[in-house]
């Protein structure tokens, strides 16, 4: 086989899986303290990190980046998998904040998001289910359908789950609070999803310079029921079988300066 022949096979298997090949550069968990950009923002897009994530967790097929600013803690999550998108719709991911790497903290502060219940996550998990194989040779039809899934997500997804806060009273907050806790979460024309969090660091009480624990959660689908005159589709099915236990992982992390 030629040298130039080997080259343009080579060349295609990186194109045809850049996933694949990135997330076998990355570590399990992240290793660095990162400081957030100056344009951060909270719009489930990951443009401001050039969409380049600092861990990929292969036990939960997620990639993300843990940041923070001189003001927020930040979770930047992606997912690109049928089943882990729909876990996720169902269950939504919580993130534990510990004030020390002690795992057992019980004064440690938990975000829930996105959080859908009953008839609103069947609507999303049926439009998930229906979308995720658009026609490559249609970009107008995958801009509507993309489009179309944003904005039932944005009218549907408008809670977040909050536990330790002790200045919060309600355990669900809006996801227009006066806060300061920020979530959002897009779907882009590839049909990867973005899940965006920021925690005010005036909530989590943590020392400079020293290191803290964090558990990212992808929690069990949660009980459901079915549209009228309609049918709940079932959890979809990975190469690892229906994903619908909960799963996690624990990392350490020291606030960037």
């Amino acid at each position: 086989m030629g040298t130039n022949l080997i080259r343009g096979i080579l060349s295609l298997a990186l194109y045809a899986f850049p996933f694949s090949v990135n997330a076998q550069k990355l570590p399990t968990v992240q290793k660095i303290s990162v400081f957030a950009p100056a344009d951060m923002k909270v719009d489930g897009k990951a443009n401001e990190w050039h969409n380049q994530f600092e861990a990929y967790n292969n036990a939960n097929d997620i990639y993300y980046t843990i940041a923070n600013d001189n003001d927020n803690l930040y979770f930047v999550i992606r997912a690109k998998y049928n089943e882990v998108l729909d876990k996720i719709i169902r269950g939504g991911i919580t993130i534990t904040i510990n004030h020390s790497v002690n795992k057992k903290d019980l004064n440690a502060v938990s975000v829930t998001y996105p959080v859908l219940r009953d008839n609103d996550m069947t609507l999303v998990t049926s439009m998930i289910a229906r979308k995720s194989y658009p026609k490559a040779n249609s970009d107008t039809s995958v801009t509507v359908q993309v489009d179309d899934l944003n904005q039932l997500l944005e009218s549907k997804a408008k809670q977040i789950n909050i536990a330790g806060i002790k200045s919060i009273a309600d355990s669900s907050i809006s996801v227009y609070n006066t806060q300061g806790l920020k979530a959002a979460e897009l779907f882009d024309r590839k049909m990867q999803y973005t899940c965006e969090l920021a925690i005010p660091l005036k909530f989590l009480s943590l020392s400079a310079g020293r290191p803290f624990s964090y558990q990212v959660k992808l929690n069990e689908p949660a009980a459901f029921k079915l549209i009228p005159g309609g049918k709940f589709p079932p959890p979809m099915v990975g190469q690892g079988g229906i994903k619908i236990a909960t799963t996690d992982f624990w990392g350490e992390y020291v606030l960037a300066k």
